[in-house]
């Protein structure tokens, strides 16, 4: 594995990390596909337990898609979950940002040392697809 894979599996198990442990986010959504081919190796939890994200084979993470923007150290995420009944959607999806925000730019600091070329660019997409 190269080290732009390492920091992608790393950056997408960060802002994974992040939003499942946001108050009421009950699982991270896996894409369509995932679901098709039966690659999901993990088990979304209801209960309320942070387990470990679920990862899929070829690196990816159940729910969270990221790619690099156009310009250096820009990234855009797009997180997929499901809401707890009882919470508002809407205030799950403005905690969930921030915190996948902070996750990614804490592994983006680390993987770039002091370089002291300022914050990375990180945009944050949620989208409910779930009140369970």
């Amino acid at each position: 594995m190269n080290g732009d894979a390492q920091l992608r599996g790393a950056v997408l198990r960060a802002a994974a990390g992040a939003a499942k442990d946001t108050p009421g986010v009950a699982f991270l959504r896996p894409g369509f596909g995932e679901l098709l081919r039966g690659t999901v190796t993990g088990r979304a939890s209801r209960t309320g337990s942070a387990a470990a994200p679920s990862v899929v084979r070829n690196g990816r993470v159940a729910g969270v898609r990221a790619e690099h923007g156009p310009g250096t150290g820009e990234w855009r995420l797009r997180v997929h979950l499901a809401v707890r009944r009882g919470h508002r959607a809407l205030d799950v999806t403005r905690a969930v940002r921030p915190r996948v925000v902070a996750a990614v730019r804490e592994v983006l600091g680390h993987a770039s040392g002091e370089e002291g070329g300022g914050a990375p660019t990180v945009t944050v997409t949620v989208t409910v697809t779930d009140i369970t």
